[in-house]
């Protein structure tokens, strides 16, 4: 069970005294190392909720107060750096991530554009450039293997080419 401290006027007066003795030079401290004014004045503030959270168990000499007052807000500084490292790893992540989710939609929808134009080519120019770009057939064994003079298949491939290159402007 988490026993909250009470505490006495007294005890509060000396923490108020406390507060107003340490504020200021903690939060220059604190801006000095963050320059944010917010975040400064944040960190500053659940350092003193910390020590009021434990004023009861530490020794109330000055320079433990002040000792204890310094090295929390140091950690809740480092914290705060840890947390940033961490928030900007896993941002760095995501924008990573949504850069390969975006090539790989595009190289889909390239692969897909690749599959519709040569669905829309004529069989015979589909076969001729399939031989001279998948098998790496020259426009001579092209010719020989199908019966056709050069000057069909460079007509083909050329035809092929031209609605590649309208199909694809947009990717190129």
């Amino acid at each position: 069970m988490n026993k909250k401290p009470t505490f006495s006027l007294d005890q509060e007066a000396q923490f108020s005294i406390l507060f107003d003795k340490h504020y200021q030079r903690l939060y220059n401290y604190a801006y000095k190392l963050l320059n944010d004014i917010f975040t400064s004045e944040e960190l500053v503030q659940e350092t003193f909720i910390k020590l009021w959270e434990h004023y009861h168990k530490i020794d109330k000499s000055h320079r433990a107060i002040e000792s204890f007052l310094i090295v929390t807000l140091k950690n809740k500084i480092i914290d705060h750096f840890r947390k940033d490292q961490t928030r900007e790893k896993h941002n760095n992540l995501y924008s990573l991530y949504s850069d390969m989710l975006s090539e790989i939609n595009t190289q889909w929808d390239l692969l897909q554009q690749i599959d519709i134009i040569y669905e829309n080519l004529e069989q015979k120019t589909r076969d001729i450039f399939q031989l001279s770009r998948n098998e790496g057939l020259t426009y001579k064994e092209i010719s020989i293997k199908k019966n056709i003079s050069i000057k069909t298949v460079e007509l083909h491939i050329s035809t092929a080419l031209i609605a590649f290159r309208k199909g694809l402007k947009n990717y190129l």
